[in-house]
This record gives C-alpha cells, structure tokens and sequence, in this order.
C-alpha cells in the first residue's frame, strides 16, 4: 500500500505531539508526580511510535519506543522523573524532530541513534519513587486522545469538541488574495456607481459591500492561529537557556489563546526569542546577585498577549537588574552611535530605544546566547516591516518590560492616503498618532514645530520623494505624527485624500530592496500607490 500520500499528515501530526512533549517535559520538571501529565507524555511517544510504524520509518518508530520504554518506568515508579531523564527525553525529541526533518526532506537513513538508544536503555534510577497505578487493562489509550488530553494537563482551559479539517496554507493564501482582489474590485466599482448615479447601482454595491466584509471576515478568521503556536515553544528554550547559564527562572504565559494573522505568527517567532534571550542572559542576575540584593534566588519572566480594539499587545517583562541608562548612553558614544554634546538631550524613553540601534550592545564578552549586537536590531526591525511599534521601559534594579504592539492582519489594512507631487502614498493608520493642519508660512523652512510644550521633528516627504509640492492653494501643509525609536516625528505632504481599506501587495526586485517601502496597492480608478514603512523611511 502507498502510504507516501500520508506523509504530509505524519509530519504535522508528529509535531505537534513533539511540541506537546516539549510543553509537557518542562511542566513535569516543577511537578515530577503529577500523574496525569506522566500518562500524556507517555501517549504522545506511544502515538508517534505508532504512526512511524505504520508509515515505514523504522528510526523515527524506535527511538519513539525507547522514549515510551523510559516513561512507563516512571509510570511504574521504577525510575524517578528527575533533571537526568527530563534531559533524555528533551534530546530525544530533539532527535525525533530531526528525523521528521529528514522525512520532510526526502532523505532518510543518514542518522545514527543507536547512541542515543543506549543510553536511554542504561539510565540508572536515582531515586525510586511510589509506584503510580497504571490502568488495570496494561493498554495505552487511543492515540486520537493526546490533544485533548494535553490540553487538560497543562491547565489549558478545555474547550469543547468541534468538527475541524486540515487546510493547506497555499490555499488559505490564495483565499486572502482573491478576498483582497475583490475589495479592489469593490473600489472601482464604486467609483464607476459615482459616475454613472444609478440608485439601483448603489444599493448593489451597498449589498456588495456588506457581503465582501462578510466574506474577509470568515476568511480571515480562517487564517487565524492562536498565540500558543508561537508561545509554546518557549518554555523549553527558558528551560534549555536557564539550565546553561546556571540560573533558576519562573517562566509564565499570559492569553496564549489570543488568535491573530497567521502571516503575523510567522514573522513574530524570531523577535520574541531574541526578546525572550535577552531577559534571560542580560536581564536576570545570577542566583548569587539576586539574593544579595533582596531578591529571591529564582528570577521570573513572563510573556501575556491581549486585544485592545484591533491591535494585539505582547509584553515581555523580567524582575531582573533593569537597564542601566548612564551605561546605554556611554556605550552609544563609545561607539559613535551618539555625540557627547547630544546625550543630553535624550528623553529616558529615547536613551531606552538605544538599544535598537544595530551593533549596539552593552555586553563585556560575546556568548553563543547574546552579546553580538544583532537581537533588538532585527526586533524594531520586524516589527517595523509589520506596520507595529516597539516600547521599552525599565526601571534599575525592578526589571524590564518590552512592549510589542501589532495588527491583527497586514493582508487588507486601512491606510491615510495623501499626495506628495504628482505621487500618492498610503500610510498605515497603525502607525499615525495625529493628523494636524497648519498654515504654510508658520512652518516652512522649519525643522521642528511645536505640539503644546513638546518640540517635534519635522520632515517633509517632498524633499524625501524630491517631488514639487502640488497643494492647491499653497496656504496649508497637512502632516501626520508617527513614532520612529521612540520619538514623534512630525511629517509634511501636500494634503490628505482619505482613509480607504487597501489589499497590500508585495513588491517585486528593485523595488523589494528600498528601504522604506512595505508594499504596493491599486486603488479603484487603477491606481498603483506605494504603503510607506515610515520608521524606515526616516
């Protein structure tokens, strides 16, 4: 029988028991008798198992077996579940996952894990503990079980059961791109009803309109994934890191049920390990600094995410050493990232956001964890390209908060458009603060204005653009506030044209390499507008 048409379903369904074993294996380490999570660590192995056999993939099959061998000692109290064979389950899921790389890849056989075999085969009990009692039958429960029941043992909230189908996401892009054609559509349609002025039109487009909103609500409602397909994999990468640079760390999740843009998910795993990283390494003191300050010798971290309106909040925050501004800022001129004579003038927010500048870093020695200058960098980045922003507040001594805020979706936004010369560009109204007027001869030559007692950069998007300024009476220049590093930035154009819901598009090369550009969108009367990544552009 050809079961090559099942490989895809292998590989996912095998994955998400891994990740569900990693979840399970640290929760275990902080409550090694807890029965219920012992069982499902061992379902997880024994599905596996399972399914390798029935797929052909001997390896993947054995070591799964080895694992589930371990676990029913610890099951049968023969083997106390103890920092050793936490570590020998931890890397033999690391294995598993590297031999469903393989599978994934088309090459298989090229591993070695007899090693591996035997030394989970010789792991000697530390310590015996009371022997569990295990279902009289001896039989493991059905594989189609250990979803649900890894939702029970790690405190999720239980949900009920519901119908669910497995989607290609080739085909949940093409249903978001189509969706955003038709909101396209809508607009140009919209602009032939002006035209034409027929009543019954109107109405049609009306209807229209309702059921497309209709329609991009259910879809992306489709490609939404709860925060838990990010968060989940951290706390073993607290645990691994906490393990190596010899601290005690409390790691908490906070709304890992929150659902946004899978797009979003993707791009938000990379920032938040070098978030999370940094806490760990720079942001805890050692055990040893801790108690001699008053602190307890296990340090805390903890992630929450939530909704306010359509944004999602993620906020990473450590009860560590805080950040040392005199040293930020003597770092920064160290380095030449800052003039002595401007240090001055940083605001404590601005001196925190230091730290995104690329290459800084305050770190004495360059470890395999931190220290190279690379991690917030590529955080403000990211967050950036995806039309969010990026807080940093700290106190000495109480610890660091770092603040993420994001769209729930960057596929259809809505945008200010506005006219620089013969151009119109669209911003993304996550990114605006205000919009303001102000007379011509009040600001024209000036570098900065003034918003109540706070001075503001200004710049002009013309003079970025090098475009002629086409305002038709010339006696006004429209501008819009947004935030780069920390900072309000004022920016000038000719004058606004109106908020509209656009279908971002990727640029292809040249274009793709500008700083400063996040996409492209056609408006109903064809126009081709360009959606500015105004950190960047700055």
């Amino acid at each position: 029988m050809d079961m090559t048409k099942y490989k895809e379903l292998f590989i996912s369904e095998s994955r998400e028991h891994l990740l569900s074993m990693n979840e399970v294996i640290v929760l275990l380490e902080k409550d090694a008798n807890d029965k219920e999570k012992i069982d499902s660590l061992f379902r997880f192995a024994h599905s596996i198992k399972g399914m390798a056999a029935s797929m052909g993939y001997s390896d993947i099959s054995e070591l799964a077996h080895k694992l589930e061998d371990l676990m029913d000692r610890v099951r049968k109290g023969v083997l106390a579940f103890d920092a050793g064979v936490a570590d020998l389950l931890l890397e033999g899921a690391d294995f598993l996952d590297a031999l469903i790389f393989d599978v994934e890849q088309g090459v298989t056989g090229n591993r070695d894990i007899s090693g591996l075999m035997q030394t989970i085969d010789g792991y000697v009990p530390q310590v015996l503990i009371p022997a569990i009692a295990t279902p009289s039958s001896g039989q493991a429960e059905h594989p189609s079980s250990a979803i649900t029941d890894n939702k029970e043992v790690t405190g999720k909230k239980q949900v009920e059961p519901r119908q669910t189908v497995r989607v290609k996401t080739e085909l949940l892009d093409h249903l978001i791109n189509t969706t955003g054609e038709l909101i396209t559509n809508k607009h140009r349609l919209m602009d032939v009803g002006k035209e034409v002025n027929s009543v019954r039109l109107n109405d049609a487009l009306k209807e229209n309109t309702r059921l497309l909103r209709e329609l991009y609500n259910a879809v992306i409602n489709v490609r939404m994934m709860p925060f838990a397909a990010v968060s989940d994999r951290f706390p073993r990468m607290v645990r691994d890191l906490a393990k190596k640079s010899g601290k005690e760390v409390t790691f908490t999740i906070e709304g890992d049920e929150i659902e946004l843009d899978r797009g979003i998910l993707e791009e938000l795993a990379d920032p938040l390990i070098h978030i999370i990283r940094n806490a760990v390494d720079h942001g805890l003191e050692s055990n040893d600094q801790r108690l001699a300050c008053g602190k307890p010798a296990k340090g805390s971290i903890r992630l929450s995410a939530h909704r306010e309106k359509d944004q999602l909040i993620i906020v990473v925050e450590d009860d560590g050493r805080g950040m040392d501004t005199a040293k930020l800022l003597a770092s920064a001129i160290e380095k030449g990232f800052l003039k002595p004579e401007n240090a001055s003038e940083l605001s404590r927010r601005e001196t925190l956001q230091l730290i995104c500048i690329p290459g800084f870093s305050t770190a004495r020695e360059v470890t395999d964890v931190s220290g190279r200058g690379v991690g917030m960098d590529a955080v403000s980045s990211t967050l950036q390209s995806l039309a969010g922003n990026l807080a940093i507040e700290s106190e000495q001594g109480r610890g660091s908060r770092i603040i993420l805020k994001l769209p729930l979706t960057i596929t259809i936004i809505n945008v200010l458009l506005a006219k620089i010369g013969r151009f119109t560009v669209a911003v993304p109204v996550t990114n605006i603060i205000h919009t303001l007027e102000f007379k011509r001869s009040g600001l024209e030559d000036q570098e900065i204005f003034y918003m109540g007692d706070e001075a503001i950069p200004l710049m002009s998007l013309n003079h970025i653009f090098d475009a002629s300024a086409t305002s038709p009476d010339g006696g006004f220049i429209s501008l819009f506030i947004t935030e780069v590093k920390g900072r309000k930035v004022g920016v000038a154009v000719d004058r606004f044209l109106g908020q509209q819901e656009v279908f971002v598009k990727p640029l292809g090369r040249p274009l793709a390499r500008l700083k400063g550009l996040a996409g492209g969108a056609i408006l109903g009367d064809g126009e081709i507008v360009f959606i500015l990544d105004v950190a960047n552009l700055l």
